[in-house]
């Protein structure tokens, strides 16, 4: 079955517009006739139709992310088969991604890339709570809407605790330039390898540009393993280079706990970065206006001998005036 524009799917779903399409899968913007709102639909392509490797994938992305709910990760609203076809009917989310904004942007300001870290760390600690690593973490898969809400998506390579492991032993899951030194031997990732894969991302979001580089995925990957980071530039804040590097440490023991002590950890230096910002602001402000006037208060005896003084002169020159008439006339 070829999925076409205005096709109604499960006598519901409407397809509106092709958003993406990849060697497994393609995603639609799609709009929900019974609730009246839009959805996305990531449905196996038809040529892949009846591949029992290629369902079993979309049955295990359902399942991982069925009890996902939290206002970071992309909602999963149903999933169904029908003609040898899976759908994943999720929450549509109408954002750019942060690779879009990398791309557009370069390195951007710590004050502004920590709200996303932030959030998408709290994301990830609730999808390891329920046992269930991404282990795609990439810009890409991280959406950022207007408002700054960060929504974490595809867990389409996802590994759960709680189920059988349908990839084969050694096999290298994730992509290169995010993918974690364990993830690229071909050992089991945990939840540390996702967050060394945000470390990447933070790395990236500070830098401009990603730790390592290669001509081929195999080389980059290789790097992770074998290759020391490179150092932040010491123009970024000493703490928050500190922690991104130990978020990038090969030993995944070395790593933060988990991603609450990450999420914890970036908003404490968010919170102190923003204080620095608000003080230096403050002691830099310049009046562009005239100088003040100065104000003086004088006491209360003074301001009484002021004032006789001043009707004193006043009077010596009203009678001065008067004399000076008389002599004219």
């Amino acid at each position: 079955m070829k999925l076409i524009e205005g096709q109604l799917i499960h006598r519901r779903y409407r397809l509106d517009r092709r958003l993406a399409q990849g060697g497994m899968g393609e995603v639609w913007k799609a709009y929900d006739i019974q609730l009246g709102r839009p959805v996305a639909i990531k449905a196996l392509r038809s040529d892949q139709s009846g591949n029992e490797a290629k369902l079993q994938r979309l049955r295990v992305e359902a399942h991982n992310s069925a009890n996902l709910a939290h206002p970071n990760i992309a909602a999963l609203f149903e999933y169904y088969e029908h003609d040898g076809i899976g759908f994943l009917i999720m929450e549509y989310v109408p954002s750019k991604s942060l690779a879009d904004l990398y791309h557009e942007r370069g390195a951007m300001p710590p004050t502004e890339l920590l709200p996303i870290l932030i959030q998408t760390a709290r994301g990830l600690f609730v999808a390891h709570s329920h046992g269930v690593i991404h282990r795609d973490v990439k810009p890409a898969n991280i959406m950022v809407s207007d408002s700054g809400e960060v929504k974490i998506t595809d867990f389409g390579v996802s590994y759960s605790t709680n189920q059988e492991q349908i990839t084969q032993d050694g096999m290298v899951v994730g992509t290169a330039q995010y993918i974690s030194p364990e993830q690229a031997q071909g050992k089991q990732a945990t939840p540390q390898s996702d967050i060394y894969s945000l470390g990447v991302v933070a790395y990236e979001g500070l830098c401009g540009h990603r730790p390592f580089t290669g001509a081929t995925p195999v080389d980059i990957a290789a790097a992770h393993v074998n290759d020391p980071v490179p150092p932040l530039p010491e123009t970024i804040d000493l703490q928050l280079r500190q922690f991104v590097m130990s978020m990038l440490s090969k030993d995944p023991l070395d790593r933060p706990k988990d991603a609450l002590v990450v999420s914890r950890t970036l908003a404490r230096i968010e919170r102190r970065l923003l204080d620095q910002e608000t003080a230096a602001s403050e002691d830099t402000f310049v009046n562009p206006g005239r100088m003040p006037r100065r104000v003086v208060s004088l006491p209360h005896t003074v301001n009484t001998l002021l004032r006789a003084v001043d009707a004193s002169s006043l009077d010596n020159t009203a009678s001065e005036l008067r004399t000076s008439r008389k002599e004219q006339e």
